[in-house]
Parts: C-alpha cells; sequence; structure tokens
C-alpha cells in the first residue's frame, strides 16, 4: 500500500529504488515517500523526477509524516475509477483522469474485452494472458483502478454492453445474451436483474414506454 524508504542504502539507493518501482507495471501504483538528509532543491528535484510521491527531510517529525501518509491515501482514492455505471464513467471508455500509465493499462483492459466480448471463455485468465500481466497482479490492479474483482469487472462491462443493445438494437434477448458470452439465458437475465434492478423484458417495456 505505501513504500517509505531512505535515500542513502548500500546496494541500491532510495533514488535507483523508486526508479525500480515506477517503471515496473504490476506495482507503479504504490506511493512511494523517500527520506533523506539531502535537502537542496537538486535533491529533491532528482527525487521527484524518479517519480516519488513525497520527499520528506531528516529529522522529521513523526506526527507530521502520519499525516503526509493519510493524505496521499485520500488522494489516490480519489484518483480511483468509480463503478462501471457512474456518473464519470458512464461512457465505459472514458476513465477519470489517472496517471498516464494506469490510463494506458485501463484502455487496453478495456479494449481486450471488448474485442472478446462474445467469447465464453473471456475469463480473469484470459485477459491476463492477453493484458500481459500474472493473474494475481491484474486482480490487484483492476481493484486499484475501479474497486471491483476482476470478475466483476469483466461481467459489468457486459451488462453495460448489453444495456446499450437492449436499448439501440433490433436483437431479440437471447441473441445478445449469447452475443456477449452468455452461455445461459437464465444466468444473464439473472446478472442483467441484480446489475440494474429489472429483468431484460423489464427494461426494454421501461425505455419503450
Amino acid at each position: 500500500d505505501m513504500i517509505i524508504s531512505d535515500i542513502m542504502m548500500p546496494i541500491m539507493d532510495g533514488i535507483a529504488l523508486t526508479k525500480k518501482i515506477k517503471s515496473n507495471i504490476n506495482v507503479n501504483h504504490i506511493p512511494v515517500i523517500l527520506l533523506t538528509a539531502r535537502t537542496s532543491n537538486e535533491d529533491k528535484a532528482e527525487g521527484f523526477d524518479t517519480g516519488a510521491d513525497a520527499y520528506v527531510s531528516k529529522p522529521f517529525n513523526i506526527d507530521l509524516l502520519k499525516k503526509l501518509i493519510e493524505n496521499l491515501f485520500e488522494n489516490r482514492e480519489r484518483l480511483k475509477l468509480r463503478a462501471i455505471d457512474s456518473e464519470e464513467n458512464k461512457s465505459l471508455i472514458k476513465p477519470i483522469v489517472l496517471q498516464s500509465s494506469d490510463q494506458l493499462l485501463y484502455e487496453r483492459i478495456i479494449k481486450i474485452i471488448n474485442e472478446n466480448i462474445g467469447k465464453p471463455d473471456l475469463t480473469v485468465e484470459f485477459l491476463a494472458l492477453n493484458v500481459g500481466m500474472s493473474r494475481v497482479h491484474l486482480y490487484r490492479k483492476i481493484k486499484e483502478l475501479t474497486g471491483q474483482s476482476a470478475h466483476n469487472f469483466i461481467k459489468s462491462v457486459r451488462l453495460k454492453q448489453a444495456m446499450t443493445l437492449l436499448t439501440k438494437s433490433e436483437l431479440t434477448i437471447s441473441e445478445i445474451a449469447y452475443a456477449l458470452g452468455f452461455s445461459n439465458l437464465s444466468h444473464f437475465s439473472d446478472s442483467f436483474h441484480k446489475y440494474y434492478g429489472s429483468s431484460p423484458t423489464e427494461f426494454i417495456k421501461r425505455v419503450e414506454s
């Protein structure tokens, strides 16, 4: 959740450590605080250039450090993507502002889901393989970005697309369900009802009325 590192360390200093963290897609979302007795503006600039989230001069007040940690966590929460159907993210592919690496990863995940949305084998394992991350890291990253599990996120994208098709296409409910990778019509209806509060049939009647 948080990395706090001194800059002066043997073998690998804090600057090199931060560079490695921020260049690794699996962990670059983790905030980094650097501690150092080097207090010149040039030293601070070097720390921030590596992607450090905060730079604390020694000696430091432990209470102020705790407050800084709290603020960093609060700011990260504000940057998280909201649920897939929130006001800020209704169009599905327009996330709120994130760090560029998170933005690119989110768009890549959405692209892969949409390109394979009709495949029943569109699983978390399939997504992880095509994104190029381990299953564990993908779970963690999607949870970080969306607040949802990877499985629920895939399903929410499918159901969002289902809502669009039910509203705008001439396809039947069963045709839409199978086109979006649901192998069981009953499962599709139950999932849609849990997500939108009405069955697909009720939803269509409400749209048409």
